[in-house]
């Protein structure tokens, strides 16, 4: 009775009552312990400071032989870039800069390329576990916020059929799957289901896959893969490429076949009207270097030619594919919107800058990210 008297309350309490009350309290008790525990402390993300985390990764960046591997750009001034250093040892060094309005930060080296990609209005790099695999070693984040940059070690979940709106999709980071990031709640998993690679999501919500064993197959979910709608691309072949416009309603498949020269473009076709209709592309460039990018007026631009000479940039407009002028070099790749469009360059010997354009391709600048 002591005990209720210091709790606050009286020994005038019903026996029954009594015990219930003194087993509420036991189980909070409980709780306040668990929540202490080692256990309940690793559902929080685990914050690395970067400079404990390995050597620095400017010495890869600023090697006399670094190269470009990858750049994700959400303004001119928000962007992750992919380095790496395969001339300074015996092993290939891998290291990611961030720019985020103005303020730049490098990431410690790491075994693997990083893998650079967006999240929101932000460019964050991951850095993959060695083994390609997510049941191996540990899979790292990279980001760059107000306070500073921030290493974060990415919990792994179970595989999973379904993802959140604000979750990233990506095929950068496991070869030949799709991997679901959750950059807020610093978690990463397996997405099992239709879609197998090239995944991009609209401005609609709409997200759009390929997919297919032994042929290729378009799938799209409205509601984060609960429910797919689908329709083939190529019965005969598992390459193909795909290209959406931000507002969903313009895209690009391209089905390609694999010759003695390289990959070849066997039918490229467009649809303006999100999918519901469709026109087989005249003209077409002989092959592409990269995946087209669909634009929000119904057009489209890539980088391609004959196989083994130097791309040249096109325009897919009402059908049909011309050459489109004011190309500056050699790109190889093209990503972006109409307001922001860019790629790295494959000069005859290394790779240290990155073009963009924001009047849809007629004039580009150069820079390089590090």
């Amino acid at each position: 009775m002591a005990v209720l008297e210091r709790c606050g309350l009286p020994r005038s309490m019903p026996p029954l009552l009594v015990v219930g009350v003194l087993a509420a309290l036991t189980s909070i008790v409980l709780a306040v312990l668990h929540l202490s525990t080692p256990e309940a402390a690793a559902d929080k993300p685990l914050v690395i400071e970067p400079a404990a985390a390995g050597a620095p990764g400017t010495t890869v960046v600023t090697s006399k032989r670094a190269q470009v591997l990858s750049i994700t750009m959400v303004t001119r001034n928000r962007w992750a870039a992919g380095w790496s250093d395969c001339t300074s040892g015996p092993i290939c060094k891998y290291a990611a800069v961030i720019d985020r309005d103005g303020a730049r930060a490098t990431s410690p080296e790491w075994p693997v390329p990083y893998a650079t990609i967006r999240s929101g209005t932000e460019a964050i790099a991951v850095a993959p576990p060695p083994e390609g695999t997510l049941e191996g070693g540990a899979t790292m984040m990279y980001r760059l916020t107000y306070d500073g940059p921030l290493l974060t070690k990415l919990r792994y979940r179970l595989p999973t059929t379904t993802f959140g709106k604000d979750e990233v999709l990506t095929d950068q980071i496991v070869p030949g799957r799709i991997v679901v990031v959750d950059p807020e709640e610093s978690t990463v998993r397996m997405l099992q289901g239709r879609g197998t690679r090239s995944p991009v999501c609209d401005g609609t919500g709409r997200c759009w896959m390929l997919s297919g064993i032994g042929r290729t197959d378009i799938v799209w979910t409205d509601d984060g893969g609960k429910t797919w709608g689908a329709r083939s691309l190529d019965t005969h072949n598992q390459l193909g490429r795909l290209a959406v416009s931000p507002d969903g309603k313009t895209l690009v498949t391209t089905q390609v076949t694999v010759t003695d020269t390289g990959q070849t473009v066997a039918k490229m076709e467009m649809s303006t009207d999100r999918g519901a209709n469709w026109k087989t592309v005249q003209n077409p460039p002989p092959s592409l270097n990269a995946a087209p990018l669909a634009l929000d007026d119904g057009t489209a631009l890539m980088l391609g030619g004959p196989a083994g000479a130097r791309p040249r940039l096109y325009r897919l407009q009402d059908g049909t594919a011309q050459l489109h002028g004011g190309y500056p070099g050699d790109l190889a790749e093209l990503e972006g919107d109409s307001h922001l469009m860019y790629g790295f360059e494959i000069p005859r010997r290394r790779t240290t800058e990155v073009v963009l354009s924001t009047d849809q391709g007629n004039t580009w600048s150069k820079f390089a990210p590090r």
